[in-house]
């Protein structure tokens, strides 16, 4: 009985086609203006600072993709290429492209990222006059004291609070009373909101909405609504209200 051996035979390695080279450039592309993004320190005007470890390592992965397809280990279409372009091509464009400077943007758009520390060292704390009963709130500080005296509200009932916010209002709030805040970053940009006092104007006329006050009142706990829909809470009774200039930065919790 014979047997026959069929020869083995070396195939050559595939070569990495046109459109893998190109989803593979959109990859790079991608990982290219995040790492601007880093280096200019812009990307604090999409997330907060903390995000940072999870950008670097998105980079790496994007990087690493970005070989695979060139090296063919990704098999493209013409669907998956609209698909990259679509998804990769077009937000890092948007990504390098500069940011707008609309007063609806000027709050957070390009500019510092300021951490809400906790501070639990009463005796150092910024701006606290104990023997006046006095706050006062600069702008980089004004996070950490929203946050203390939501916490603490109990320990400054009564304590004069001069403080800077830019205006808004909500039908939520009663009549005579609006908010004077800043903005909150809790992830990236699109969990953007306002957070601030509630101003009592009762003594005092409402500012124009959106507009930058600088704010001296008594804290104080009071209702917070219309009378028929209404919650108890603190209330910044102002005593003087004047024009300032506003604010860069938002805040996010470190």
């Amino acid at each position: 009985m014979s047997t026959t051996l069929t020869p083995l035979t070396v195939t050559e390695p595939k070569t990495a086609k046109l459109l893998n080279r190109i989803e593979g450039f959109c990859l790079l592309l991608l990982a290219t203006s995040i790492s601007l993004l880093i280096i200019t320190g812009r990307y604090r005007s999409f997330v907060t600072p903390r995000s940072l470890p999870y950008m670097i390592l998105a980079i790496v992965v994007v990087v690493a993709l970005a070989i695979g397809a060139f090296n063919g280990v990704f098999s493209a279409n013409a669907n998956t290429l609209l698909a990259s372009f679509t998804l990769l091509v077009i937000p890092s464009l948007l990504f390098l492209l500069p940011i707008s400077s609309s007063q609806s943007l000027q709050a957070f758009a390009g500019s510092r990222a300021i951490a809400i520390s906790n501070t639990s060292n009463t005796s150092s704390l910024p701006g606290l006059d104990t023997k006046r009963k006095m706050i006062t709130i600069s702008n980089d500080d004004y996070g950490f004291w929203y946050n203390q005296i939501d916490k603490h509200a109990d320990s400054y009932l009564g304590y004069t609070i001069i403080v800077n916010g830019q205006v808004s209002t909500s039908t939520s709030l009663g009549k005579g009373q609006y908010s004077a805040g800043r903005m909150l970053m809790t992830c990236c940009v699109l969990d953007m909101t306002a957070f601030g006092f509630t101003i009592d104007a009762s003594q005092t006329a409402v500012p124009q909405t959106d507009s930058w006050v600088h704010i001296t009142g008594t804290l104080e706990r009071g209702r917070i609504g219309s009378a028929s829909q209404h919650y108890e809470g603190l209330v910044l009774k102002a005593t003087s209200v004047s024009t300032t200039d506003s604010a860069t930065g938002y805040f996010y919790y470190a």
